[in-house]
């Protein structure tokens, strides 16, 4: 019974592997980076590896995982080196071609560490049971598996330290902890796992595996808005620097409608409430009544709303241009946000708007 489960669960993930990276393989060109050559790669990789594991457990019945185990040397290893890989993906996102040289090898270094004894011949310990672990975790072949997980949670937390510009990246901060919550929970998984080899936190990975690479096909090849190819920073306004703004009562919606005008903080998909009042000197609440008061909305609607007016003006100067990298110059990095948001502004959606100005 287990073992038609894992061909189950083995073969939905297998195909799920294919499919999706030859799907970003095939339109790879489409972007300006290297994230879907990195992210199909990825996928195809894991899928060449989940083929070999579905093979041995059809011919020969054989399931190299299979066993009471704990702390698989093979596997820990392995799981070091797939959350590095992994983490090409994002990184390239939120900084485009910004991942060569030196950089790349400092992504790279903790999985080359963890895995040098291997190579210079280290024997491993098998432990099979806690009272095995509490007894040996002081030897070397044991700590070095240890510090394997130590590097994998810190790998998988490494988008919160990165810096990037908003300016040229499809990334936001949204997309930025999303894509965070996802390798943890990868990360946590897979050490349960290692740590209790209980069947159901496996398939409970393999799933969670499996939304991950639905997720962030998806998120390519229909949500993600690509930055134009000409710089968007010298259309955008200069951040606020060494501004000082009275924080009086009176004047605080004149203080917003300055760094909102001025400086235009709505191109910044990262803009919210709290960077608004911090720039005005006073708090969130006070900021959100403020906007309420003289415009009616709620302050995500009155940032959108910015958005939306600033993409209907462009239409109206020029019909022809590119819907897409408008939306990214608007402060948007989603185009099902974008959309949304320009029909309930609007009335419409931009194609019918552009054909209304015909």
């Amino acid at each position: 019974m287990k073992t038609e489960i894992d061909v189950s669960f083995t073969t939905i993930m297998t195909a799920a592997l294919f499919v999706c990276g030859i799907m970003l393989w095939k339109k790879r060109k489409e972007v300006n980076d290297r994230s879907r050559t990195f992210l199909s790669f990825l996928y195809l990789s894991f899928g060449i590896a989940a083929l070999l594991f579905l093979f041995s457990l059809i011919c020969f019945n054989f399931n190299p995982f299979e066993g009471n185990v704990l702390l698989s040397p093979s596997i820990s290893i392995m799981g070091l080196w797939a959350i590095t890989m992994y983490m090409l993906y994002p990184i390239e996102v939120m900084r485009p071609n910004g991942l060569r040289g030196k950089w790349a090898f400092l992504l790279f270094l903790p999985a080359i560490l963890v895995t040098l004894p291997v190579a210079f011949g280290l024997e491993f310990r098998q432990l099979y049971s806690w009272s095995d672990f509490t007894g040996h975790w002081t030897e070397f072949n044991v700590i070095i598996r240890l510090v394997a997980f130590v590097f994998l949670f810190i790998i998988s937390l490494l988008l919160l330290i990165v810096p990037y510009n908003w300016r040229n990246t499809s990334a936001d901060i949204k997309w930025i902890h999303r894509t965070t919550f996802i390798s943890q929970i990868m990360t946590i998984l897979f050490t349960c796992d290692l740590f209790t080899n209980i069947t159901v936190i496996l398939y409970i990975h393999f799933l969670w595996a499996v939304f991950a690479l639905l997720y962030y096909t998806y998120f390519e090849l229909s949500e993600r808005i690509l930055p134009p190819l000409q710089d968007t920073a010298e259309n955008a306004q200069a951040d606020i620097k060494e501004t000082v703004f009275n924080s009086n009562e009176q004047d605080l919606w004149s203080n917003i409608n300055t760094i909102m005008g001025r400086y235009e903080v709505w191109r910044n998909p990262d803009t919210t409430v709290e960077t608004v009042s911090r720039n005005v000197g006073t708090n969130r609440i006070y900021v959100a009544d403020s906007i309420r008061e003289h415009t009616g909305l709620t302050f995500n609607d009155y940032l959108n709303q910015k958005r939306i007016l600033f993409m209907a003006d462009q239409l109206r100067k020029n019909p022809q241009q590119d819907q897409k990298s408008l939306y990214f110059e608007a402060g948007f990095r989603s185009r099902q946000t974008a959309y949304r948001n320009f029909v309930k502004f609007i009335g419409c959606s931009p194609t019918d708007y552009v054909a209304s100005l015909a």
